[in-house]
């Protein structure tokens, strides 16, 4: 019998087969009394369709010892009914109920790429919706910004810990954990984590609120947390908030073979190399795969002491991977670490825009008037600014023809004494004054 992916599952028949990782398992108790009524399981088919399973009370005995959470089964024989009405782990409408007559066998070998954790992610449209709603548990996954400690508790509370995280999307929520799950929480881990590059991590199974107009997560007996887990969705949030840098050691020689190394920066460690958060610095590049950030082209020829591990997940042959957890730029932006390829900027990166008018070439130390040889140009001559079309265009005068004005003007300079005379010779004496006056305001 060819196994059926679970979307093509209906409540019709028993004659089926599927092929399934079953990713959670726990025990559904009342809430009011603590009875054990049923062992359900959240399962992932190879497709990444998520459904929710259960095994009645009557049959716990026969598969309880036989299920093991993480392994990928042959279910043969179950039955498919409507999913629960309230408090849903999965999205899906269906359910797949295990009886004392269905065949439960190890898939071996195990096939590959089935996602090791079952989760359905959402966008905020439908969270917002979700919002003090307990039909369906909600999953989110982030990189972690901040957490607090464990919070005691107030009278006869609960502990209670906060993390903060930040989706794809730039979107920021805060998550609540609650009694064993925040005393629980690996805290020392992350933080050790987190000082080796981003930590994404997946909440399963949350309910949803408001607080301060800001959507915020809180924990339930069903939630659990999954930390940098090979997941696609969790590879592309990491990749986003990430900068990759070619480079070689300063200590190359010609004599020596050229060792070139792929370093990797994330969060923190990117905002020390460009001086900026990695998400204005990559938002910047949004619609433009070509684009290069001016704040990472900046980076192109500067000296950073690193330190970095060789990141043996993504290990290649052409160029060493290496993922850094700790960055410092050695003295000023000059030319540890040099660019490998290219020390252009590619021709996306825009040029510096000339802003107003450009400073005068040449200036006295005392006196603020350009010397008689270099006259200004008269406001009525004065040539015309760039036209519409061409707003760019400002002529720069070459290299030799700034260092002859600059000698002329050292030469033709006056003196001290040629300035008290020049000041002598053009004083007005007070009859000349006076006939001025009479040539400027004449008698009616």
């Amino acid at each position: 019998m060819q196994a059926l992916p679970l979307k093509a599952l209906s409540p019709d028949g028993l004659k089926r087969k599927i092929i399934v990782r079953l990713s959670r398992i726990w025990e559904a108790k009342n809430r009011d009394t603590g009875h054990v009524y049923e062992l359900a399981f959240a399962a992932v088919d190879h497709e990444g369709t998520v459904m929710e399973g259960n095994v009645p009370v009557i049959s716990m005995a026969q598969f309880k010892d036989v299920l093991k959470e993480g392994t990928i089964y042959t279910i043969q024989g179950f039955m498919v009914k409507p999913a629960r009405r309230k408090y849903r782990t999965l999205d899906n409408d269906h359910r797949i109920t295990i009886t004392q007559y269905t065949k439960v066998e190890q898939a071996v070998p195990e096939p590959l790429g089935i996602l090791l954790v079952a989760h359905s992610l959402q966008p905020l449209s439908v969270l917002e919706k979700r919002a003090r709603s307990v039909i369906v548990l909600s999953d989110v996954l982030g990189l972690v910004t901040d957490m607090t400690g464990l919070i005691p508790p107030k009278g006869q509370g609960q502990p209670r810990r906060n993390i903060k995280i930040k989706d794809i999307d730039g979107h920021q929520f805060t998550i609540t954990l609650w009694g064993h799950q925040a005393e629980n929480f690996d805290e020392e881990s992350v933080r050790a984590s987190s000082a080796q590059g981003s930590v994404a991590i997946l909440f399963v199974s949350m309910t949803i609120d408001h607080y301060l107009a800001k959507l915020c997560f809180m924990a339930t007996s069903l939630t659990r947390s999954y930390i940098n887990i090979p997941i696609p969705e969790m590879s592309t949030l990491r990749a986003r908030y990430r900068i990759n840098v070619k480079a070689r050691d300063i200590g190359y020689t010609e004599e020596d073979e050229e060792e070139i190394g792929c370093f990797t920066f994330f969060g923190k460690q990117g905002k020390i190399l460009t001086g900026y958060d990695e998400e204005l610095v990559i938002g910047t590049a949004e619609g433009r795969p070509n684009y290069l950030p001016p704040a990472i082209a900046n980076v192109v020829g500067r000296k950073y002491l690193v330190t970095a591990r060789v990141n043996q997940e993504i290990y290649a042959q052409d160029n060493i991977p290496f993922r850094v957890s700790t960055t410092e730029l050695i003295g000023s932006p000059a030319p540890l670490l040099q660019a490998a390829s290219n020390t252009n900027p590619p021709p996306e990166v825009p040029s510096p825009e000339l802003i107003g008018s450009p400073a005068p070439l040449l200036q006295a130390a005392s006196n603020t008037n350009p010397p008689p040889e270099v006259p200004s140009p008269s406001p009525a001559k004065e040539a015309p600014g760039p036209s519409e079309g061409n707003r760019d265009s400002v002529a720069t005068p070459p290299t030799d023809a700034i260092e002859t004005l600059d000698s002329d003007a050292e030469e033709n300079t006056p003196s001290a004494s040629e300035k008290k005379k020049r000041k002598g010779r053009t004083t007005a004496s007070p009859s000349a004054k006076k006939q001025i006056s009479k040539n400027l305001f004449p008698k009616k």
